[in-house]
């Protein structure tokens, strides 16, 4: 019999005179695990084996046959995902898309053996666009006039093309739209080319392609909502009115960690409320945000026709020191879009606020920065669920994620060396442990290597500077040495690293470190532990993992973060459910994926006109 299972039917045999062999696996956490639940629902559950063999007398070959699924069997829709009219993430509009409200792209269920079969060579296929990041400060220049040139229209052998601006909302949502089915259509390319640019895992690359294509769909039907001109009150002899209509030229400068939902969710509100596009990708993954521009470009001019879809959208691959912060500066540029670093994000904003004369409007700024994310574990939390939900969070895309899980507050009244707080490092440790680092080009693999060595090296630094500091090294795993000899994809590797034993002055408790790297702390109440998690700056993304509800309502009270998940992970926020973004110094805006986000992309205006006639007028 299984050790720590039915004690009582192992005395009543003993009690008989039986021999009782008592056994235990032995190995890994995450197996264990699997294979004590697998003995939990053998002996509990109404159709298990034993139950269905020996009391149901059922066929031994029915028993003993394979039961992994059919090939063609009929796959059962989760509903949660595939019922758009029962959410309501968003209006249907008809003639935008399938006419029916927004929906989330759903997953790829790498466990179906045909979808990794086709995924992996789709993976082996792809090939990472070269692109050399040399856009020098005049050709940017050059940019911005062709930009400002097709907002506003231009006239050419004796025809006005409308400008871009111009352009029926219901004709730029369109373009998002195909776009979307565009990327749907090449999915599993794309997600390698993520994969061998910037070194994701496969589940986050696919991840990040759906959320491409849904910042698409989702916005297409926000913008023809927003453009509707819509009337205030109903007053006698007087017509009030409100509506928007675009700021002008917009600036995107999108991240290495995001690489084609971030560009392709800012680039596609600017571009569907209106507003022409100069995309600068970060200089890491410009190989993808070119097959983007290259999608949306496509799509625009089969819109418009090439004569006004021309120059709506450009790519500017520049380094970002130089020909960024030209554009970032430039006065004609209306509207800036940034998702980054906190010292780029405050330079940006920074350089804003700075106008000439010759400047005719306030820039507006979209930045969202970083995230020193802190998750929560009470006394009663279920700690199955807090050990899974902390590792994702913090070692998903190896933490190189604003939203990723860089501290971990444990509460244990018996402190930090308690029994509540030992019992979770042990299991969270154990659980890191099987977590697979290496070539994420395999299916296997849950952390990949780190975007560049000057990266790498930082997040090296920080480990040296918490042993230097007294943090306890809970979890120090190896890493795969540099290999140059992977192309296009990222060479340098940190395994994962826990730290116990962290005080709220300790560096890697302060700074935002990108990399799969965790710092344990430690409260002695719950109070304590949400007064430790709003100590910083930074007001992106918490979690709490509590069965308590005086609990979680005080953290939905005081828990001061832009997106608190409650007993989940603090990672993976889906567009139009969960709309994303912090305050503090997590950046200035509203929301991605939420229903003002476009209102950014904007400018609104009012009209009054009275409707009294003065008199009789058939000449006008």
């Amino acid at each position: 019999m299984l050790h720590g299972m039915a004690d009582q039917l192992k005395h009543a045999a003993s009690d008989l005179d039986l021999r009782v062999r008592e056994y235990v696996p032995v190995g890994e956490m995450i197996p264990g695990m699997a294979y004590l639940v697998r003995r939990l629902l053998e002996n509990t559950s109404n159709e298990s084996w034993l139950r269905s063999g020996f009391l149901d007398k059922a066929d031994p070959s029915a028993l003993l046959a394979v039961p992994a699924r059919k090939p063609g069997a009929e796959e059962k829709l989760d509903l949660a995902m595939s019922s758009s009219e029962r959410h309501s993430l968003s209006r249907a509009e008809p003639g935008v898309g399938d006419g029916r409200a927004f929906v989330n792209e759903a997953l790829r269920d790498f466990s179906r053996v045909q979808v990794r079969d086709t995924f992996a060579g789709a993976v082996h296929g792809a090939q990472v666009p070269e692109v050399a990041s040399d856009t020098t400060p005049e050709a940017a220049d050059a940019m911005v006039e062709r930009a400002l040139s097709a907002f506003n229209g231009r006239w050419k052998d004796g025809t006005r093309h409308k400008g871009w601006r111009d352009i029926e909302v219901e004709r730029r949502a369109r373009v998002l739209v195909n776009a979307a089915a565009a990327m749907r259509a090449r999915r599993d390319e794309l997600s390698g080319i993520i994969i061998k640019e910037n070194g994701k895992c496969w589940v986050d690359a696919d991840a990040d392609v759906a959320e491409a294509i849904d910042f698409c769909e989702f916005y297409a039907r926000e913008a023809v909502h927003l453009f509707r001109r819509e009337r205030i009150g109903r007053f006698i002899g007087e017509l009030d009115e409100q509506f928007y209509q675009p700021r002008g030229v917009a600036v995107v400068i999108s991240p290495w960690n995001f690489p084609l939902a971030i560009a392709v969710g800012m680039t596609g509100a600017a571009l569907v409320t209106g507003n022409t596009v100069i995309l600068k990708p970060a200089e890491q993954t410009a190989g993808i945000a070119k097959v983007a521009w290259e999608i949306l470009s496509a799509c625009i001019v089969q819109e418009v026709s090439m004569a006004e879809g021309a120059n709506v959208l450009q790519f500017c691959p520049a380094p970002g020191e130089t020909t960024g912060a030209a554009l970032v500066r430039d006065p004609r540029v209306s509207l800036l879009a940034f998702t980054g670093s906190k010292a780029v994000g405050l330079d940006i904003i920074k350089a804003a606020g700075v106008t000439g004369e010759e400047q005719t409007q306030v820039k507006k700024v979209v930045c969202e920065m970083g995230g020193k994310n802190a998750i929560i574990i009470d006394t009663s939390a279920d700690l199955d669920e807090a050990v899974l939900g902390v590792r994702h969070s913090t070692f998903g895309f190896q933490g190189q994620k604003c939203s990723a899980c860089s501290r971990c507050i444990v509460v244990d009244p018996d402190g930090p060396d308690g029994e509540a707080t030992t019992l979770f490092i042990k299991r969270l440790v154990e659980s890191t442990r099987s977590l697979v680092v290496g070539d994420p080009t395999r299916s296997g693999t849950d952390v990949g290597p780190i975007i560049d060595k000057a990266a790498a090296d930082m997040i090296r630094g920080m480990i040296e500077t918490a042993r230097a500091e007294g943090c306890r090294e809970e979890l120090a795993m190896d890493a795969p040495a540099a290999d140059a000899s992977t192309g296009t994809m990222p060479t340098e590797y940190v395994g994962p690293h826990i730290f116990s034993r962290v005080e709220p002055h300790h560096t890697i408790a302060r700074q935002e470190i990108f990399g799969p790297v965790l710092a344990v702390m430690h409260a002695k109440s719950f109070e304590e532990a949400v007064a430790i998690a709003n100590d910083h700056p930074y007001k992106l993304t918490g979690g709490v993992f509590s069965r308590k509800p005086a609990h979680l309502e005080r953290a939905k009270r005081e828990f001061r973060v832009g997106n608190l998940y409650l007993n989940r992970g603090c990672t993976g926020a889906l567009v139009a459910r969960q709309p994303f973004g912090g305050f503090g110094m997590s950046g200035v805006g509203s929301k991605a994926g939420g229903k003002d986000y476009l209102l950014q992309f904007v400018e609104p205006r009012a009209i009054c006109e009275n409707t009294m006639r003065r008199g009789f007028a058939p000449e006008l």
